[in-house]
């Protein structure tokens, strides 16, 4: 066969080459356009006679090799394993502070200092403002008078009733008026003590909500305090997700702002369902090392829904499919010494960021076809790139 090949490339090389020497006197006697037509022909003849060449050289090496260069095609494929694939939802929320308290007066008045700036970091006990206490004042004047002379005259009666001088009844009741004025004044010193705010906890001023000279009365709050460093994040979690959200379980945090990710557990699960938007709180704790975490910063919640255990997982634009919907996979079958592609239908399950499971039609150790797969049919001759 070679040698018939041989003599045809050299008989038709040999046809070219006369036919070229036997017409070079002839065309000198052409026009310029009948040269140009001459040309055109002879190109084609050219083509024709590679497209001979390239056909035989094929055969050629099909008869030696078994197969031709042209009949295998190049790609690449991935021994699979068994994985486990996680599927996550992202639910938006805000991060909050655990311990947000209103600091508050227990009686009323008008505010005469605020001792504390917004922003500023203050102490469990910290005086936050001052209220006005001139009634207070002078009611206490009043009642140190008093008490002055009630005791100046139980002095007198106690040292008459030394003497066995005077009645009983009148020494018992300038003592009891001594006790008496005495403890008005301590509920008066104790009143007057209230008029001083102070923090109910350690935290950062978040908002002066009254100023100097404005009234305040008990339960309205002259600062909001909050705990910077006990933060939480809250989301809404649909109530079809409850039978996979468990206490404890890990989850991942997304700070878009920040452009920060943090791993955490999930901290708290709420108690009811909110009949409005038929959703349940879940709440995790912040690390305190983070400080440029603030409340009502924006992030997303990551959690892990389904996972399929020991699963056959591959890439999903790997997976093919029919007309009919059908799903289909290409992996190379090793047949001797040659690889050949498989066309493997398959059933698909959970997908996640590209990855999908692969329920039945593969199994571990198979080689799939990752790169290539489009332009491979079943039975075809492969070669790995690798």
């Amino acid at each position: 066969m070679k040698n018939a090949i041989l003599i045809f490339l050299a008989l038709a090389g040999f046809a070219i080459l006369s036919s070229c020497g036997g017409e070079t006197g002839e065309n000198s006697v052409l026009s310029t356009e009948e040269k140009k037509d001459k040309l055109r022909e002879k190109r084609k003849q050219l083509k024709n006679l590679e497209e001979s060449i390239r056909v035989l050289e094929a055969q050629i090496e099909k008869d030696e090799n078994g197969f031709s260069s042209r009949d295998v095609t190049l790609v690449q494929w991935d021994t699979l394993r068994r994985k486990d694939l996680k599927r996550h939802t992202v639910f938006q929320g805000s991060i909050q502070s655990r311990n947000r308290v209103n600091a508050s007066p227990e009686l009323s008045g008008t505010i005469t200092q605020i001792h504390v700036e917004e922003g500023q970091t203050v102490s469990r006990g910290q005086l936050i403002a001052s209220l006005n206490t001139e009634v207070l004042d002078r009611q206490m004047a009043e009642v140190e008078t008093s008490l002055g002379l009630a005791r100046d005259v139980f002095e007198r009666q106690q040292r008459l009733w030394n003497q066995n001088i005077g009645s009983e009844i009148q020494y018992l009741e300038a003592k009891n008026s001594v006790e008496r004025l005495e403890k008005n004044l301590e509920v008066l010193e104790s009143q007057k003590s209230k008029a001083l705010v102070k923090a109910p906890q350690s935290g950062v001023i978040d908002q002066l909500v009254l100023r100097t000279g404005e009234l305040a009365s008990p339960g309205v709050p002259i600062a909001v305090i909050i705990d910077t460093r006990n933060l939480k994040l809250e989301v809404n979690v649909p109530e079809n997700y409850l039978p996979f959200v468990h206490t404890g379980d890990e989850v991942e945090i997304h700070i878009p702002s920040l452009d920060q990710t943090l791993n955490t557990k999930i901290s708290r699960i709420g108690s009811t369902i909110d009949p409005e938007n038929r959703t349940f709180v879940v709440e995790t704790h912040l690390p305190q090392d983070h400080s440029r975490l603030m409340p009502n910063l924006m992030a997303s919640l990551a959690i892990n829904d389904r996972t399929a255990t020991d699963a056959i997982v591959v890439p999903l634009h790997i997976v093919q499919y029919e007309i009919g919907g059908k799903a289909f996979v290409y992996i190379a079958k090793k047949e001797g010494d040659r690889y050949l592609a498989e066309k493997r239908y398959v059933s698909t399950g959970l997908s996640y960021r590209n990855q999908i499971e692969i329920k039945t039609g593969l199994e571990e150790g198979d080689l799939l076809i990752s790169e290539g797969q489009q332009d491979v049919s079943s039975g075809q001759l492969l070669k790995t790139s690798e």
